[in-house]
């Protein structure tokens, strides 16, 4: 009794052409890599002459191997020595073409991580109320970067935002410098003002000393560091006024002496130090970002730590220099493997549906999860993958062999009191790989449902007819019996049209037979039939 068979088909006598068989596969495959390759070309904005001459060469080679007489095609050794030289050539051609798609897209996150830092830090101006959004200086640094946005060559417009870049972080940090400054300005100009309230002050000074605290208080809300300075300029003018007037001293203006600033040297030193600490924490982060996002492998990224923010410029810039170094040499890796795990990854998807490909898959598997593959290894791999296919694809059945195999099962099958429905197909491989075919058993309610699997093996399944009846109310002591008859018919059906199509040089090799107690019969609509036929 059966449920399941799956079988493989072969032919005692076959009078096709070898090399027809393996075509097809070949040029599918050629196509897949060139198609993928053709995608990342297109992609590419700045080709220079090594790439474009390289794809010239493996698009010239492609055409020149696929066609149908090219003497290689003859047998599949020399197929396999056909292949393995166009994929050298293609891997060189996509290692080159990855290469500059990752320096291209180098470029442009490091373009976008300036132009976050330049909005970072125009942000921090306004929001530390350092500058106004409508001072003529804010405006000019937005204009400047509209401007820049607009220069054709890239590796300049990213100079020019470096050098933005260091002219906003420096007007910042001297901002903050001039902030504490200022702060300490405030802080003695508010001790003024309370020692000027001891002493003997008529009520009309006292409003006016009272009004001018209250500025002095308020000078923290005014969203500009220039005004806010010359805002203290004026109240330190206004309060000493008020105090020689309360100590009957004659006041004279102080607006030509200058203020006690901290040695602009020392200052300046230390704006410098900020601002290189500032470049040089976004361009090591940037790196060492990069790095964690290629070292998919975790085989580089776990010697390096976070960034060091609280150091040097000196010990942050040789860190910097280690995080560039390492990121260009993991770089250098990473089109070469990419290249293999591509390749890897489409040997396994086809290796993993195959039960006989059980060694080759292994040694792929293992390859594909080594952290550091090289290309010789795979060639390896390639080459056995090819002599497989190509020795499997020349024993495969033809379109045409696929057709004579099926129309003499069904003409047998008919033989045996089988009935099968008429259908226009034009190509009968193709109509049993998209979907079960339906053929009615002599049995009442059973059906045999034919198909071909990936593999391009036969496949019949018995399955029950449930039409026009509700499933609660069937019997399922009844239901067993009829599947034990049904499944004996068929049993005893396929064991003698074995037999018949052998005597036509078709044979059934039985990769698959389960009985009833292993595979149940599947039970189905004639709505389900109809989505499996057309569907599946």
């Amino acid at each position: 009794m059966s449920s399941l068979i799956v079988v493989e088909i072969a032919l005692a006598r076959s009078d096709d052409d070898v090399a027809g068989q393996s075509i097809e596969w070949i040029k599918k495959r050629i196509h897949s890599l060139l198609s993928s390759a053709e995608r990342r070309f297109d992609t590419l904005t700045n080709k220079n002459e090594r790439v474009i001459k390289l794809h010239e060469e493996l698009t010239e080679i492609a055409e020149q191997i696929l066609t149908p007489d090219y003497p290689a095609w003859k047998s599949p050794e020399s197929s396999r020595k056909t292949m393995e030289l166009f994929f050298r050539k293609a891997d060189r051609f996509r290692i080159v073409l990855i290469q500059l798609l990752l320096e291209e897209n180098e470029m442009r996150l490091l373009e976008e991580v300036y132009i976050q830092k330049i909005e970072n830090l125009l942000d921090r101006l306004v929001s530390e109320s350092f500058i106004s959004a409508e001072n003529p200086a804010y405006l000019e640094y937005r204009r400047s970067v509209e401007n820049l946005s607009n220069v054709a060559v890239q590796s300049e417009r990213i100079n020019s935002y470096k050098t933005l870049i260091s002219d906003i972080a420096t007007r910042y940090y001297t901002c903050r410098y001039t902030l504490l400054s200022l702060n300490n300005r405030i802080a003695e100009l508010k001790k003024e003002a309370s020692s000027l309230e001891l002493k003997n002050v008529s009520l009309q000074d006292l409003e006016i000393l009272h009004s001018l605290q209250g500025q002095i208080s308020s000078l923290s809300e005014i969203s500009d560091i220039e005004a806010r300075k010359e805002k203290l300029k004026s109240l330190e003018e206004q309060l000493s006024a008020l105090d020689h007037r309360v100590s009957g001293i004659e006041h004279t203006t102080l607006g030509g002496i200058p203020h006690e600033e901290p040695d602009s040297e020392e200052v300046k030193a230390k704006i410098a130090h900020d601002v290189s600490l500032e470049l040089l924490t976004m361009e090591a982060e940037f790196f060492h970002g990069r790095i964690g996002f290629f070292d998919y492998d975790e085989t580089e990224s776990s010697d390096y730590e976070p960034v060091a923010k609280e150091t040097t410029p000196e010990r942050l810039a040789l860190q910097r220099e280690n995080l560039q170094l390492e990121y260009g040499l993991l770089k250098e890796k990473i089109p070469e493997k990419t290249v293999i795990r591509e390749d890897l990854e489409e040997i396994i998807q086809t290796l993993s549906l195959d039960p006989d490909a059980g060694a080759l898959l292994d040694a792929a598997m293992i390859l594909y999860h080594d952290p550091f593959p090289e290309l010789r290894e795979l060639s390896v791999i390639r080459r056995q993958y090819d002599a497989y296919y190509l020795q499997k694809k020349s024993k495969s059945l033809s379109d045409k062999q696929w057709g004579t195999v099926i129309q003499s099962i069904l003409e047998a099958m008919k033989g045996r009191g089988y009935r099968v429905k008429s259908r226009k197909m034009t190509n009968l491989r193709d109509s049993f790989r998209r979907g079960s075919i339906e053929v009615f058993s002599p049995v009442s309610h059973y059906s045999i449902m034919i198909s071909i699997n990936p593999l391009d093996e036969l496949v019949f399944r018995l399955v029950r007819i449930v039409d026009g009846l509700d499933i609660d109310e069937l019997d399922p002591d009844q239901i067993q019996k009829d599947d034990a008859h049904a499944s004996a018919v068929w049993s005893r059906d396929y064991a003698i049209l074995q037999d018949e199509l052998k005597k036509e040089h078709i044979l059934f090799i039985e990769r698959l037979k389960k009985n009833p107690d292993e595979v149940p019969i599947q039970q189905l609509t004639r709505f389900d039939i109809l989505t499996d036929e057309h569907i599946s």
